[in-house]
């Protein structure tokens, strides 16, 4: 691992990554502690270019440690780095047959996990395609369908993810569909950050993934699950407006020290996103000062990708 290039030689990396680089340089035990590892590690870097002063397992309360405690002029934070590895795809990595492609030519703007048999003829996977054609069409967000043969053997299955932006239907397959099983792992994560936190102090969690594959389950294990609400105008496009289930982190007031939580890939294949937890009455100075900080430690993109939400 090349020093920073803000980091005057090196002697900031030298002192306080030193841990990381062995562990980087000299991997052993499991592969997943090892790719944490490698998660810390470039957002170590970040944290160095953009100037920041790190101290990497900083003691907080009851024996616990954070990942880095972060000083930047005025501002000063912990950070708590969580990697969620990707799902192994529940079905075979094959493309998506081409009589099931033709679902994302239907107009209507949400996204579909759809897994099918990998024995299924053509015969099958037209009797899979004409259940699942109905079903996309009408089905609400979180409605799931299971289709068999008539002699009772699995066809394939299909769940209505979310809403999109765009006009036709999205198709997921594959370990993108699989994302959606990782949603209470994340959880877990955000949990485990949090009995880490310091008390009094503005802690953040960053939840770290090895692709932008994961977004999603992160934006809905911290936020909660996509449900339909009737007692609202739908966007234009839209046949009914959408909210979130109680069943996210910050759902129901709970966690109550946690206002800041932050995501990123791991290889850059995305830009990172922040979610700002907006506080009863008068936001917190010091918490819009860390997230404008981790912003820009983060993603130049800032403005796009900086979202807040109530508790």
């Amino acid at each position: 691992m090349t020093p920073p290039s803000a980091d005057r030689g090196g002697r900031v990396a030298g002192r306080q990554i030193r841990r990381l680089v062995e562990a980087l340089d000299e991997p052993s035990g499991r592969e997943d502690r090892f790719l944490s590892t490698v998660a810390e590690a470039v957002l170590a870097r970040r944290l160095l270019e953009a100037g920041c002063t790190i101290d990497i397992e900083r003691l907080t309360a009851g024996g616990r440690h954070a990942d880095f405690y972060v000083r930047a002029s005025t501002v000063e934070c912990w950070v708590h780095v969580k990697r969620v590895g990707a799902p192994h795809a529940i079905e075979s990595t094959a493309p998506l047959p081409p009589v099931l492609a033709g679902l994302s030519s239907i107009t209507r703007p949400v996204a579909v996990a759809v897994r099918w048999s990998p024995t299924a003829d053509d015969a099958q996977l037209q009797s899979l395609r004409a259940a699942l054609d109905p079903f996309v069409r009408e089905a609400s967000v979180g409605d799931e369908l299971v289709a068999r043969a008539e002699d009772g053997a699995w066809l394939g299955a299909a769940r209505i993810v979310a809403p999109t932006a765009d006009g036709t239907v999205s198709v997921r397959t594959g370990i993108d569909a699989g994302w959606e099983a990782a949603i209470p792992r994340v959880q877990r994560l955000l949990r485990k950050a949090y009995s880490q936190f310091m008390p009094g102090a503005v802690n953040v969690i960053c939840i770290a993934s090895d692709s932008s594959a994961a977004y999603d389950a992160v934006e809905t294990a911290l936020l909660g699950s996509i449900i339909e609400r009737w007692d609202r105008i739908p966007p234009r496009g839209h046949r009914v407006a959408h909210g979130r289930a109680e069943d996210g982190f910050w759902a129901r007031g709970q966690y109550e020290m946690s206002s800041l939580v932050a995501w990123f890939p791991v290889d850059g294949s995305s830009p990172a996103r922040i979610w700002e937890r907006a506080p009863h009455g008068t936001p917190h100075v010091r918490d819009g000062a860390v997230a404008s900080l981790m912003t820009r430690v983060l993603d130049d993109t800032k403005d796009d990708h900086h979202s807040s939400s109530s508790s």
